[in-house]
């Protein structure tokens, strides 16, 4: 077999291994909408979302939502910080007049220092109303704990070890979102607007996705719970490798997952059906097919995945759990409002659809921290990058299930020393859920072999 079909089968693996996942860094659609509403400005330099941001940075960020920016900008400075430049002192002066600050110490305010993410979560919970004050209803310590309660943390907006403006403007615009604490109603975006701090007219396209996200989210938290679930899934992929066609594959398999929301490991999943594909003639040696099909078998059992794919049966563990505690999961239900580039809200016959688009950027930071959690670059001994460009997926609901799902991507795949294009399209349909669902695994996994062995 070729190099290059050593390449586009292990690129096939991973792809279908990896169509439900999603990501978290480079946010640049969300500093974008900041910018567009008046609330994030960058520098001459721009965003500069690649490093950690500084404390003034982050006070003035607090400043702005708090929808206070014009007002601290008519103070007069007489606080006691003796080491702050000019354009920072309207900021760190409105924030201490209002006991939202103290400072570094009683002198200094070390505005170049930098701001980890328990710090920005804190200010954060402080636009929304919340305090850490005595009294209050949380504490520095639990920042981070009481950031995702409120849903300005989630899981793909925040690194806490290597926290960058980044992360800065994607939870800024997620907390944009939120209902403040003493708000009956709204997000925080909503009054920020009623405070005439952001121009309704700007303001509109964000409040109407604001609104559609709130009913996505909704669904997509009761599909979160369900623990069984089955669907048919129709997936065609074409290839190209330097702007050449190099393959067009087909798949149809079905699917079923019985997933032990308590223990991860403990699920089942399979995945079984063909494989079909048309190669370029430099792919084919002398005496081989154009045109191939194989089986495509796929399970996850015990902690462990297995691949029965042509002749070759391959077994690699894969820990759920871990995979969870790292991006800890548990405290999620959908996908997080910064990686979405737009979201569209259609309703027909008795059922509503939901068409998102993910900001390509997001998309593939998490991508790659899920494939190295799962040691998914090692699928096949090749796939090791992994480039996602657009993916837009519609969902539709009826009597608030899931009864079909299609998405749409493109994507690159380097390995080997090669690289390949790759666009994409998967139509899941007959999707069931709860009793209805069975998964069957093999009898001869103890026959799979361990990758490498």
């Amino acid at each position: 077999m070729k190099k290059s079909f050593k390449l586009i089968v292990a690129g096939a693996a991973v792809v279908t291994t990896l169509v439900a996942s999603a990501s978290a860094a480079n946010f640049e659609n969300a500093a974008d909408k900041l910018k567009a509403l008046g609330l994030f400005q960058g520098g001459t330099a721009g965003y500069e979302l690649d490093r950690a941001p500084t404390r003034a940075e982050a006070a003035t960020m607090l400043v702005r939502l708090l929808g206070k920016e014009t007002e601290a900008k008519a103070l007069t400075y007489s606080a006691p910080f003796t080491d702050l430049e000019d354009w920072q002192k309207p900021y760190v002066q409105y924030l201490y007049d209002n006991k939202l600050t103290t400072g570094a110490t009683d002198t200094t305010f070390a505005p170049n220092d930098k701001c980890d993410a328990q710090m920005y979560t804190t200010l954060l919970l402080r636009a929304l109303g919340h305090s850490d004050a005595a009294g209050g209803d949380f504490t520095y310590a639990t920042a981070l704990d009481k950031g995702k309660e409120e849903g300005v943390v989630d899981a793909f907006n925040c690194d806490t070890t290597n926290f960058l403006r980044d992360h800065v403007a994607a939870m800024s615009y997620t907390t944009l979102a939120v209902q403040p604490k003493n708000s009956t109603s709204g997000t925080l975006l909503d009054k920020l607007v009623t405070d005439g701090a952001v121009a309704k007219d700007k303001a509109a396209d964000t409040q109407a996705f604001f609104k559609s996200y709130k009913d996505y989210a909704k669904a997509s938290a009761a599909y979160s719970k369900e623990g069984k679930m089955s669907a048919k899934m129709d997936i065609t992929a074409d290839v190209k490798n330097a702007g050449k066609d190099m393959m067009k594959m087909s798949m149809t398999l079905n699917t079923a997952a019985d997933m032990n929301l308590t223990d991860l490991n403990k699920s089942k999943m399979a995945m079984t059906g063909t494989m079909k594909m048309e190669l370029a003639k430099e792919l084919v040696s002398a005496g081989d097919k154009a045109t191939i099909e194989m089986p495509y078998n796929v399970y996850y059992t015990d902690g462990n995945y297995y691949m029965n794919m042509s002749d070759q049966k391959i077994k690699m563990p894969m820990d759920f759990n871990s995979m969870q505690s790292m991006i800890d999961m548990t405290s999620y239900t959908t996908t997080g409002l910064s990686v979405i580039d737009s979201l569209k809200e259609t309703t027909a016959n008795g059922a509503t659809t939901y068409t998102v688009k993910f900001a390509p950027g997001a998309m593939n930071s998490m991508i790659s921290n899920m494939m190295k959690s799962m040691n998914l670059q090692e699928v096949a001994g090749a796939a090791t990058g992994l480039t996602f460009g657009d993916m837009t997926v519609s969902s539709t609901l009826k009597n608030g299930k899931y009864t079909g799902m299609d998405m749409s991507m493109s994507m690159s795949v380097k390995a080997e020393g090669q690289s390949m294009d790759m666009t994409m399209t998967m139509k899941s349909t007959d999707m069931k859920f709860g009793n209805d669902v069975k998964v069957d695994l093999p009898t001869d996994l103890a026959s799979y072999k361990a990758l490498g062995a």
